[in-house]
């Protein structure tokens, strides 16, 4: 199975508008919801690939539950729950232009990090490959990825990391590396600083 982090998922919100109109009321006619963030853009690609996946991550509040249901069929749930509530990303699609607002999500409390990184451990043994992307939510530490990894190579487990900054920063600095990472070319050039 591969087994995707999400850590800070979404519930992407899109409204298609003819035309966004400022400082004024805007109706959507259809709207369309669905269970987001990085990691599960690539749970639902693999899932639509044919390959047993299973998904893990943060999630909380009525939106977490949103997740937990909306996720692709045939697609393992291994969610854990928070006090926080799950953020919502919405997408204003409007003149051939894509607008969005981006909540930051809930605060991860030390409590929860902890028991994920348990959490996370209990799920290596159903794992073949971890597929970690996205942000880190506020309240982990920027090396919060380099502890999951040590987790999963410690069981012998393939890593793939898509992330950014300092939290991309802190494992490639960390005794346990990615068997891959997946920077695009902004990410690429923030690292090497050219």
């Amino acid at each position: 199975m591969i087994l995707t982090v999400t850590l800070n998922p979404s519930i992407d919100i899109s409204y298609p508008l003819e035309e966004l109109k400022l400082d004024t009321v805007n109706r959507v006619s259809e709207v369309s919801k669905t269970a987001g963030g990085k990691g599960l853009n690539v749970t639902r690609v693999l899932a639509e690939s044919g390959e047993t996946v299973g998904a893990t991550g943060f999630v909380g509040g009525t939106n977490g539950q949103f997740i937990k249901t909306h996720l692709p069929r045939d697609v393992q749930s291994f969610f854990y729950d928070i006090l926080g509530d799950t953020r919502n990303c919405i997408a204003i699609l409007h003149e051939g232009n894509q607008t969005e607002i981006l909540e930051a999500g809930p605060e991860i409390i030390r409590t929860e990090a902890l028991g994920f990184l348990h959490h996370f451990k209990l799920l290596m043994p159903t794992a073949d490959v971890i597929a970690i992307s996205g942000s880190l939510p506020t309240g982990l530490p920027v090396d919060y990825y380099a502890s999951l990894i040590e987790i999963a190579k410690e069981a012998g487990r393939k890593v793939v990391l898509d992330s950014s900054g300092k939290s991309l920063e802190a494992v490639l600095h960390s005794s346990f590396k990615p068997t891959v990472i997946k920077p695009n070319r902004e990410e690429l050039s923030q690292l090497l600083g050219r």
